[in-house]
């Protein structure tokens, strides 16, 4: 540990284990009565409440990842909290918004050129029951079970329910499970042996953006992507993509018009962007010395 570092942030956090910027030093292992700061990386715990100095909730996901939480309800977690104590993307004060992190090693863009004329998802779950399902993970859905996609992911799939009447049973388009989370590089490897890659968000929101895009450019696909204006507009700016919204959110046409896209222009123009400051910004250590700097403010 230096000397140097201002703050000694403990983390609470299911995978975290120690990060040092120049802002702060984070670590899991960090007894309280040690530490300046706390921070609740993915869901808060009751230690949040009750901890006597700075600290913050860093909640990264949608909300409909989190219908009900320890501390109560979304609502009610966010009523117990000042806030500058809530850091997440859609912040209502820009002062406060921290975007999800979309990369933590090299980016670097595959350009392989014997790719399947097929589209390809990495989905690991499908959002439960239709009953339960939140209209965007509904929406995803209907993407990634289409004929023209091999879709990958957990052994949840094998019991899907497309409706309400449906019996649970593997999509038709089901390649084969994910047996944990990937690592970047076998991730992105598969990727590459298709043309196109389906990379829906979770939620649609504002300034809601994770890994899926990114992952899509690395390995060099075409991507099917979804942008909420707010992120068209920002982290966005400057790369290319197949909204479904331009064909009338129709699976087939967007599909289609995916794959007759020139797939080395637009891996061209996605490497630029991907090379940009915006992108550099979502590294893990660029947001958690954001939050370094947000908890060492008076």
């Amino acid at each position: 540990m230096k000397s140097n570092v201002r703050l000694q942030v403990r983390v609470i956090s299911p995978w975290f284990g120690e990060l040092e910027t120049e802002e702060a030093f984070f670590s899991a292992h960090l007894p309280a009565e040690k530490a300046d700061a706390l921070l609740c990386h993915w869901a808060p715990s009751e230690e949040l409440f009750t901890f006597p100095r700075r600290k913050a909730w860093f909640c990264c996901e949608p909300r409909v990842i989190f219908p009900g939480l320890e501390g109560g309800k979304w609502p009610a977690i966010r009523a117990r909290l000042a806030p500058h104590e809530f850091l997440c993307h859609n912040h209502p004060d820009p002062r406060w918004r921290v975007p999800h992190m979309t990369h933590f090693a090299p980016l670097a863009v595959n350009h392989r050129s014997d790719r399947k004329e097929k589209a390809v998802a990495v989905v690991s779950n499908h959002g439960g029951p239709p009953w339960r399902r939140h209209r965007d993970q509904a929406y995803r859905n209907r993407f990634v079970t289409h004929p023209l996609v091999d879709l990958y992911g957990r052994a949840g799939w094998q019991r899907y329910r497309a409706g309400w009447l449906s019996r649970p049973a593997a999509p038709a388009n089901y390649r084969g499970e994910i047996p944990g989370d990937w690592e970047v590089t076998e991730k992105r490897e598969m990727l590459a042996g298709y043309k196109v890659a389906v990379c829906l968000e979770n939620s649609s929101e504002p300034y809601y953006f994770t890994e899926k895009f990114v992952e899509a450019v690395c390995a060099g696909c075409v991507p099917v992507y979804r942008a909420h204006p707010t992120v068209a507009e920002g982290v966005l700016r400057g790369a290319a993509w197949v909204d479904p919204a331009d064909f009338g959110h129709d699976r087939t046409a967007t599909l289609e018009a995916a794959l007759a896209r020139d797939a080395r222009a637009m891996r061209e123009q996605n490497e630029q962007w991907l090379r940009g400051p915006t992108v550099a910004q979502t590294h893990k250590t660029a947001i958690f010395a954001r939050i370094g700097r947000l908890l060492a403010q008076d």
